[in-house]
């Protein structure tokens, strides 16, 4: 028994230890192995996503070269390269020409335009998110004239500004406070203020406290940066903007009710169709007479033209016909002037080109 005691250990010891040390090496080289394995992984993944940085190096190189030196003349492409399917060419408006530009520090991101009603040849504008609650008075040459407060309203994403017939039927402006890239806003709204009297000339105010008209879509969340209105009920209209079609057109019922959360209604018609196809629609306009809707998109626009003595919404019945734009740094806004003779675009990159295409009679 003395014996087995003594043996035991020992051939614990010369067996069990360099089993033990074995298992350790087998071990050590699978971690090693799989240290390899990795790093090979990282090393490919790294030379992937060089070339694919190389190849989009050289991609945006190839299309600067082919867009002009001077930022402000980007306007050459032709339109049959950037015009919709489905519409006809209406060639009843005047190539693009500049008119001015949008140099103020101030606004840096325009992504609304609409005409003064007591100042020929002033615009409204405002910029996107950002702000405060501020709208701002510009003339043609995009020189900046005044600021105004906006009490009572929050800029979170104003994303298009209208003109309509306010309470009492005075000119009105309205504010589209409706974006929602991420499709997460419950509280989707849009202000209605008074519009300011710059008649007697302009300086920095504030407006008329603003009404709020919340809101919610029938069928869900939706990102919108498109608004126009009745100019004779008053009537406020929304098209969605998607990345993929279809976008949408929605109206809030009547009659408006400030600071009530209704939901909106899909409007309808035959050619509803043609504009739920267009992707990334940012900007629309309603003539003054409200005899024509201009629906834009980061590249195209088309009017529809409503036929003489038709309700407003049967514009929603008429061929869609492509109009000229021209080819801007992210444009947004769109606007007829006063007359409605012409209308007008521009975009939310400094210095923004200020656009207009008259009507060829």
């Amino acid at each position: 028994m003395a014996e087995h005691a003594i043996l035991y250990p020992l051939s614990s010891i010369l067996y069990t230890r360099p089993l033990r040390f074995h298992l350790n090496l087998t071990a050590g080289d699978a971690i090693i192995g799989s240290m390899k394995k990795t790093t090979r992984l990282i090393l490919i993944g790294g030379v992937v996503l060089l070339c694919l940085a190389g190849f989009w190096l050289w991609r945006g190189q190839q299309i600067a070269k082919s867009l002009p030196e001077d930022d402000d003349q980007i306007t050459t492409k032709a339109w049959a390269e950037i015009a919709s399917t489905g519409a006809s060419d209406s060639g009843e408006y005047s190539d693009p020409q500049q008119i001015g530009a949008i140099v103020a520090p101030v606004l840096p991101e325009v992504s609304g335009i609409t005409p003064s009603h007591s100042a020929p040849g002033v615009w409204w504008v405002h910029n996107d998110s950002g702000d405060q609650a501020r709208l701002y008075a510009i003339n043609s040459a995009g020189k900046l004239l005044g600021i105004f407060e906006v009490p009572g309203a929050e800029n979170v994403d104003w994303e298009d500004i209208g003109s309509g017939p306010g309470r009492d039927g005075s000119p009105a402006l309205y504010i589209a406070d409706i974006g929602d890239n991420n499709l997460s806003r419950d509280e989707l709204v849009v202000y209605r203020v008074k519009e300011p009297d710059l008649s007697k000339g302009i300086s920095s105010g504030s407006t008329q406290p603003a009404e709020a008209f919340p809101f919610r879509y029938p069928d869900g969340r939706h990102n919108a940066e498109a608004i126009f209105v009745d100019p004779e009920s008053g009537r406020i209209y929304l098209v969605t903007k998607t990345r993929r079609t279809p976008c949408g057109v929605y109206r809030f019922p009547l009659p408006l009710r400030p600071n009530e959360r209704v939901v909106l209604e899909a409007v309808k018609g035959n050619n509803i169709t043609y504009i739920s196809r267009q992707p990334l629609v940012t900007g629309a306009a309603v003539s003054p007479d409200g005899g024509r809707v201009l629906i834009r998109t980061y590249f195209s626009a088309f009017e529809l033209r409503r036929a003489a003595g038709g309700a407003f919404e049967t514009i929603f019945k008429a061929e869609p016909v492509l109009v000229k734009i021209p080819l801007e740094r992210q444009g947004e806004a769109i606007a007829y002037t006063l007359d409605g003779n012409s209308f007008v675009t521009t975009s939310e990159r400094l210095p923004a080109p200020i656009y207009q295409m008259t009507r060829e009679r």
